[in-house]
């Protein structure tokens, strides 16, 4: 792992939960098994806290606190959808893992998002496209615990850890 300033370790050390609110587009997760999820970040809730600044068009007030997970490098943000709730592995029925996600790079196509997650301590894996590129979109994972998540659209990547619970 890339060592990162203190504001973006401390998001990361407390990446996971959130869902619900806001329209999205489903995803769809394919399961595979290979490889092993690397470093930590998955102790706890993210902070509710104000999103960065180039993520916040559309929020009223823009300076509004949300849940959220900042990728490793900065290039996305996850923004994570009802704070008291966690995300589910399975999801439940009566609600979504909605995850809105904000490039901070600049998306040219309309190239998919895609996540290729692999959960710690195990050699579990999941893919998940999210059709258009990042926005809205339902991400479920096939079990619970801390998920490292490789981020990919348009020629950008990143990385974030987020935790889903039984």
């Amino acid at each position: 792992m890339v060592f990162a300033p203190l504001a973006v370790a401390a998001l990361l050390v407390t990446a996971c939960t959130g869902s619900q609110s806001a329209g999205a587009a489903r995803s769809s997760a394919a399961v595979a098994g290979a490889g092993v999820a690397g470093g930590s970040g998955c102790a706890g809730q993210p902070p509710v806290s104000p999103l960065p600044v180039w993520a916040r068009s559309g929020f009223s007030p823009a300076d509004q606190a949300m849940p959220h997970v900042l990728g490793e490098a900065g290039n996305i943000v996850a923004i994570l959808w009802a704070p008291r709730d966690a995300l589910h592995s399975p999801p439940l029925q009566d609600r979504h893992n909605k995850i809105l996600w904000v490039s901070r790079v600049p998306v040219v196509t309309a190239d998919p998002l895609v996540i290729r997650a692999t959960l710690a301590g195990s050699t579990r894996t999941a893919t998940v496209s999210v059709p258009g590129g990042p926005g809205p979109s339902y991400v479920d994972l096939p079990a619970p615990g801390c998920w490292t998540l490789h981020l990919s659209w348009s020629g950008h990547t990143d990385e974030l850890q987020l935790r889903y619970v039984a």
